[in-house]
């Protein structure tokens, strides 16, 4: 080993990924994060989608990355089910209306498309939150993972100390990471041992 290579290696500081992919980083990651870099640890944060960033106060030598640079909500999978549950019947049922409206001859007939109209509303949410949404928030962390991996490739996680799945919806990531990288640990536990000298978890 070269005298360069040994000034190198000492001078590294060591380097931690944490993968938080709930909707916004929970306050026990905030802090992890911000107590690694007090202590000189290279810290990379990855979070979900720019919301995720909103009000998110961390020391700025934290670097923070998005896996989706558009709002969750603009994903293709939801704006289609936005559309046929939503708008679809709602512009459907809106445009029936402006030929019953107003017209004594059709106001049975308008009575029933207000019906169907309040109808489909109830139907839809119950749709959405009930059924849609559950199953939405199974896939999420899978989805995710997919988007990930343009912003994995462009980062050296080859060379990390250990990638930290902060949060359940950030564990496929860092299940696929592990397979991908066997020489890096990949932990779910916000441990400090390592790099501060009290180590409390």
């Amino acid at each position: 080993m070269t005298e360069q290579s040994v000034t190198d290696s000492v001078q590294k500081p060591p380097h931690v990924v944490v993968l938080s992919f709930s909707y916004h980083p929970p306050g026990r990651v905030r802090t992890y994060v911000d107590e690694l870099v007090s202590v000189g640890v290279e810290v990379d944060l990855l979070l979900a989608e720019v919301r995720s960033t909103e009000e998110l106060e961390l020391d700025p030598r934290v670097k923070v990355h998005t896996v989706l640079d558009i709002d969750e909500t603009n994903l293709p999978v939801r704006r289609v089910e936005r559309a046929i549950v939503f708008t679809v019947w709602e512009k459907t049922l809106g445009k029936a209306r402006t030929l019953t409206m107003d017209r004594r001859a059709l106001r049975p007939v308008d009575v029933v498309l207000d019906y169907a109209k309040r109808g489909q509303g109830y139907v839809s949410r119950g749709f959405h939150y009930r059924l849609f949404f559950p199953a939405f928030k199974v896939a999420r962390p899978w989805i995710l993972t997919r988007k990930a991996r343009g912003l994995i490739d462009g980062l050296d996680l080859a060379n990390v100390d250990r990638i930290v799945a902060a949060d359940p919806p950030s564990v496929p990531m860092a299940w696929r990471l592990a397979r991908r990288y066997p020489d890096v640990r990949v932990t779910s536990a916000l441990d400090r041992k390592p790099y501060l000298e009290d180590g409390a978890d």
